[in-house]
């Protein structure tokens, strides 16, 4: 790897083509995320295994022509044609796209993809086109089936209220069963309309009557079944196929007793041999004092027990979820540290986590001082929504960290440090970050001029934030995250903090949404700031989430904020005091 960055990767036929650059082996054999690598025609020049053998094609059908022409976009013309545009916009220098959007497997299966296109380049050498992505078909289903485990739990609620319901019934059924006779036979007409079943039997058990719905549910014709043992036609079998005997069925029970029995299980069997779950109530009948036999009331369960098992199973995984969401959130907060508040400087910060329902994420912030003063901001995302991200996430902060307590080369070689450190200790994980740092300008050490350094490993910009409200985005080249190519050219950016000006630093938890592009989702960021330039710095902050996250989202959200105070007046009592860490004056 001592060469990667440099020069072009070595490409068997069925790998890539001559001019790949060397660092896009390091993706090819990544199995969460799809890369392909074009030049700036948009020829594919390679594609790791996920995004072509996976996907069932021939590598060497699809390399060597344009991306938007490969089997991905076969199954939709419009999307081609947006492929198309994307990478010639990109390609004469655009600014990266990140969309979500269809693409098809080899079978014309159709998927969804979190796809980003941006335009990399080999220090002063060649550029290309970097196009990776994420499968999200599986992630938006899931939503939808929690959306259908709400619905379930809804429905779980009003089956119980059927149950009260049934009971409230049967005991007005008890209460009336002195008035019960023979005589008390319903008329076809009515039982046609009943949906349970009812039969009606007399002292030895044989049928009598029965309506529709019992031959329905029973299989059995009326003809089949009047006059016959009703136990031994449909109930002689328990539910595992074993002998029920008469004087432990219910029926019988009412039958001997003269009281009305209440049977939640039992089973009934169809004459095409397939049981039938039901709860019973048997009902004795009276004339002139004497028992002269039972009217059966049954309802098929089949429905009702298939929804208790799914809305068991949904609970038993919404309890699992929940616990390995709440060890992820316990390892998240607990690294998310109170930032420092050095004198005329005001540092604020913020972490909400994503929605109960969603997976957790690797969202992180930091802020230090360095042994010279110097402060010292960090804003990162480590790829993935899972217990394991959150665990990435930690070590990737550890590392960058420590190695930025004593770095004195600036940001971009400290990003470069901690991607070897990463490497060499075997932290295989990807994330976006931005390193910043607030110091002195060394020429003019007395004037109070501080100096914001910083550098963009394909994170959000920070933000400017003027007095007037006017925010200004802090572009810079896009550059790769950490995770890809340890020698990957890093740069510095500089700006003035001029005094009274904020600095923000956010993850995409704060701006995405799946209805809009990341580009309005700035956009929507810089609107709900405008009327903010002059607010303390904690309401400020409470009042952009309050106007763009008013509810926990699909995804976690971190901001680190800094407000510069003119050093010739006093910290501004809303700033609070100030909190150094011991030997740092």
């Amino acid at each position: 790897m001592a060469e990667a960055g440099r020069g072009t990767a070595s490409t068997p036929d069925v790998e890539a083509l001559p001019g790949t650059p060397s660092w896009f082996s390091v993706l090819h054999d990544s199995t969460f995320m799809f890369a392909a690598v074009c030049d700036t025609a948009g020829t594919l020049l390679s594609a790791n295994r996920l995004s072509v053998e996976e996907c069932g094609f021939d590598r060497r059908e699809q390399l060597g022509r344009p991306l938007w022409t490969a089997g991905w976009w076969a199954g939709d013309p419009e999307v081609r044609d947006r492929i198309r545009a994307w990478c010639l916009e990109v390609a004469a220098g655009g600014e990266p796209v990140r969309t979500v959007t269809g693409f098809f497997l080899a079978d014309g299966a159709r998927r969804t993809a979190d796809l980003t296109l941006q335009l990399v380049s080999e220090g002063a050498g060649a550029e290309y086109l970097l196009i990776t992505g994420m499968d999200i078909t599986d992630r938006l289903h899931s939503e939808r089936v929690t959306a259908e485990a709400r619905a379930a739990g809804m429905e779980a609620s009003t089956l119980r209220q059927i149950a009260t319901a049934r009971a409230r019934d049967l005991e007005v059924l008890r209460e009336t069963e002195a008035k019960l006779s023979r005589a008390l036979a319903i008329t076809e007409r009515v039982l046609a309309n009943v949906a349970d079943g009812i039969y009606g039997l007399d002292s030895e058990g044989r049928v009598e009557f029965l309506n529709p719905a019992a031959s329905r549910l029973t299989g059995y014709r009326p003809e089949e079944q009047l006059g016959r043992d009703q136990h031994a036609l449909v109930h002689a079998r328990r539910a595992d196929g074993s002998e029920y005997p008469r004087e432990e069925c219910p029926v019988w029970r009412a039958l001997q007793t003269g009281r009305t029995v209440v049977a939640d299980h039992e089973t009934l069997w169809r004459s095409d041999g397939t049981p039938v779950p039901v709860e019973m109530v048997v009902v004795p009948t009276v004339e002139d004092g004497v028992h002269t036999g039972v009217v059966v009331s049954f309802r098929d369960l089949t429905d009702r027990l298939a929804a208790q098992r799914q809305a068991a199973e949904l609970e038993a995984l919404a309890a699992r979820t929940a616990a390995d969401r709440a060890l992820s959130d316990r390892l998240q907060q607990s690294l998310l540290t109170p930032p420092p508040e050095p004198d005329h400087l005001q540092i604020a910060v913020r972490y909400s986590p994503a929605a109960h329902e969603a997976q957790v994420g690797g969202d992180w912030y930091d802020a230090f001082l360095q042994p010279d003063g110097a402060t010292m901001l960090v804003i990162g995302d480590v790829v993935g929504h899972d217990s394991s991200a959150a665990a990435a996430m930690g070590q990737v902060r550890g590392l960058l960290r420590a190695l930025a307590y004593a770095e004195e080369n600036g940001p971009a070689a400290t990003l470069t440090r901690v991607e070897h450190a990463a490497r060499g200790l075997a932290v295989a994980t990807l994330a976006t970050a931005v390193l910043a740092r607030i110091e002195r300008h060394p020429d003019v050490p007395v004037s109070g001029r501080r100096l914001l350094r910083w550098s963009n490993a394909g994170h959000l910009p920070p933000i400017l934030l003027a007095p007037d409200g006017t925010g200004t985005l802090l572009t810079s080249r896009p550059e790769l995250m950490l995770g890809i190519d340890p020698d990957a050219p890093r740069s510095d950016q500089s700006v003035d903090l001029p005094d009274d000006h904020t600095l923000l630093l956010v993850t995409d938890g704060l701006v995405e949404r799946r209805d809009i592009d990341l580009d309005a989702g700035i956009e929507r960021l810089l609107d709900a700031l405008r009327d903010l330039g002059a607010t303390p710095l904690e309401e400020l902050l409470d009042t952009v989430l309050a106007r763009l996250v008013p509810e926990a989202g699909a995804d976690d959200v971190a901001i680190v904020a800094v407000r510069a105070f003119p050093e010739d007046r006093p910290r501004p009592v809303e700033a609070g005091p100030n909190r150094l860490p011991p030997g740092v004056d």
